[in-house]
């Protein structure tokens, strides 16, 4: 969880801010806003429409995963418990029963 963040050393912390850095600025710039890295899309070339609407299902994909774990991240802030913690003991009591089995829509 969140608390993960503060068992790492700084040092460490340092190393994974560098790597990230050198891999942002000299082997995918950000700069190239086309998408094409040279590695093509299972072996096809995108043209047209069809590569504007890969790269905005892309863009939109990443940003709905962005809100997902910024969700999970703030629920863990609020109630201490991990994402998977809280799905394993069934804390919601809006939405299934509080004892040990959690409501998915269409199978239970």
């Amino acid at each position: 969880g969140i608390g993960g963040l503060f068992a790492v050393p700084t040092a460490g912390l340092a190393q994974i801010f560098f790597f990230c850095g050198v891999c942002e600025l000299a082997i995918w710039p950000a700069s190239n806003y086309s998408g094409d890295y040279g590695t093509g899309y299972l072996g096809k070339t995108l043209e047209g429409e069809e590569l504007k609407f890969k790269l905005d299902m892309e863009l939109n994909q990443g940003r709905a995963a962005m809100l997902g774990i910024t969700g999970a991240m703030i629920q863990e802030g609020i109630q201490g418990q991990t994402l998977a913690e809280h799905i394993a003991t069934a804390n919601d009591s809006l939405l299934g029963p509080a004892h040990g089995s959690i409501l998915i829509p269409g199978i239970i």
